[in-house]
């Protein structure tokens, strides 16, 4: 899967290198294990077996040349802790205008869907954003008015949000007197009859569906893209959840892929007819393939603020008779909650985003069993946003980790100019989404970028973190950041003692930086490439003065 090391001896030196050793030098090592920085690092096995000042590190080589890094930034592998990739599907794609944020209007996404359904038969999808998603009109009729053969689909690119047509309807199956899924829900006419609107497990299962018959290698295809991706960033790790795709498909395309860099995998949570059939699929997935863990479920409990279906314990600032809503009732939790802890072999990641949602969840897991019981189960809280400061200590008690995205923390303005969060939730906005407080209460706090493709950028992310700019008293300072892009996300998965810093016996995992992210202005953070990434010593990307260490494909 990747080059010998033995290679680099051939490429380095004439002297021969004794197989998986390397020795670089001449750098500016940041370690994120709690020790002095250091200028070189020694590597055997794929583990680091030093980490010191340059002459420490040559005298290991002894007579062998060293990889000298020109003074460059060394960083701990980063570490995505929360990936979405782009799905594969066969569906005609419409462009529309203003994305992400506002995203086409509701005329303007109408005009897309009667474009795509022009250009011939099969499934139409078209991107919005909440301008369309919002809208409370009938968007089964309108699509039948412009679309009436293609089966449509709108949807919104934050995920929680599609809306389709009958067409659609009748090919996914879905007759006027179908019930709602558990987890999800469907958009109803006076008469009960769908009115085209898809949520949660809804929309997910459906278009999941949909989808299942595209083939595994065009799945691969996305997969080695985004592997690629992420090595050239740095990124040795990625946290992927699975809401496009079922864990057996996702595990086929992988063995298919065989992706450089290690990914684990968050099936996604899809109960048919109870609560605890979201288990069921681990019994049917095929083996992981090398570098691939399968570590977890993820449970959406609510929704966002961009759709005001997180559930608040306020109204929503913009709509003042309405506060969101839970996916799952009181009983559906408690029993999602025993499945966590009857299934300690896979680690629970929990979508929850508004405040009354996550004081709900932590107060049904106090009442099923001991905050020790869950703090050995390590849950993890996907976003969080809504923690609120007098629940920090009840979060600590239950061990929870908290992953955030600071992707979410872009202001995307309306037409005034008032970013969404403000808009949604008014004074709370500044507040509503912790980092720098996360940290000093000392719960454990890990980044990823609820993204895929170019958003999914970790020094975009790092950037955001580093300036807040709808929450500034909460901004992280950048070594804080990197820690949480590391350390943070080894934690968050369970691998705190393998890897996330550069100390010995860790995993040599760490990327050589473009330029200094600790010192270079904030807005030149988003450029940072990694000229070199090693995954257990192996390089799986390299370029610039590094190029010739390029792995083998």
């Amino acid at each position: 899967m990747r080059t010998c090391l033995s290679v680099l001896a051939v490429l380095l030196s004439p002297v021969a290198a004794e197989a998986g050793d390397l020795y670089l030098v001449n750098g500016k090592v940041f370690t994120g294990a709690g020790i002095a920085p250091a200028q070189a690092l020694a590597i055997r096995d794929g583990k680091i077996a030093a980490v010191g000042d340059d002459a420490t590190i040559r005298a290991m080589a002894g007579g062998r040349v060293a990889v000298d890094l020109g003074g460059r930034l060394v960083t701990p592998g980063l570490i995505e802790a929360h990936a979405h990739i782009p799905a594969a599907t066969s569906a005609r794609q419409a462009p529309t205008p203003n994305l992400p944020w506002p995203g086409p209007t509701p005329d303007e996404a109408l005009a897309a869907a009667a474009a795509g359904a022009a250009q011939g038969p099969g499934w139409v999808d078209v991107t919005i954003g909440p301008l369309t998603a919002n809208d409370t009109r009938d968007w089964r009729a309108a699509l039948d008015a412009v679309a009436p053969n293609n089966p449509v689909a709108l949807r919104a690119w934050w995920g929680h949000g599609t809306l389709v047509n009958s067409a659609a309807l009748k090919a996914l199956g879905v007759a006027d007197t179908a019930a709602d899924p558990i987890g999800g829900w469907l958009g109803r006419r006076a008469d009960g009859a769908p009115d085209g609107r898809l949520r949660e497990n809804a929309e997910w299962g459906l278009m999941r569906a949909r989808d299942a018959g595209v083939p595994p290698g065009a799945l691969a295809e996305k997969y080695r893209a985004a592997d690629a991706l992420y090595a050239g960033w740095g990124v040795t790790t990625t946290h992927v959840m699975l809401n496009n795709q079922a864990l057996p498909r996702a595990l086929a395309a992988l063995t298919i892929a065989r992706p450089t860099t290690k990914w684990r995998l968050y099936a996604w949570a899809m109960p048919e007819r109870r609560i605890g059939d979201a288990w069921d699929q681990f019994a049917s997935a095929p083996a992981a393939p090398g570098g691939v863990r399968v570590t977890g479920v993820k449970w959406v409990l609510d929704s966002t603020p961009i759709d005001r279906d997180a559930r608040l314990s306020a109204p929503y600032a913009d709509r003042p008779d309405w506060s969101g809503r839970s996916n799952y009732t009181d009983a559906q939790l408690r029993e999602l909650l025993a499945g966590v802890l009857a299934h300690p072999d896979q680690q629970a990641a929990l979508h929850v985003v508004g405040d009354a949602e996550l004081v709900r969840l932590m107060d049904a897991m106090e009442a099923l069993a001991p905050p020790a019981t869950w703090a050995a189960r390590r849950v993890r809280i996907e976003h969080g946003d809504g923690l609120p400061a007098g629940r920090f200590e009840q979060a600590r008690r239950l061990g929870l980790v908290m992953v955030q995205n600071p992707l979410h923390l872009d202001p995307m303005p309306d037409a005034s100019g008032t970013p969404m969060l403000v808009a949604r939730l008014g004074e709370r906005a500044p507040t509503n989404m912790p980092l720098r407080s996360l940290v000093d209460s000392g719960l454990p706090l890990a980044l990823g970028s609820d993204a895929g493709g170019p958003a999914a950028n970790p020094f975009l992310n790092m950037m955001l973190a580093a300036i807040a700019p709808t929450a500034p008293g909460e901004a992280l300072s950048r070594e804080q950041a990197l820690v949480a892009y590391s350390a943070g996300g080894a934690y968050a998965e369970g691998e705190e003692e393998a890897k996330g810093a550069l100390a010995v016996g860790m995993a040599a995992d760490l990327a050589v930086l473009s330029q200094d992210i600790l010192s270079v202005s904030l807005d030149a953070l988003p450029a940072t490439r990694s000229l070199l990434t090693l995954v257990d010593g192996e390089p799986v990307h390299a370029e610039g003065p590094f190029a010739a260490l390029k792995p083998t494909p």
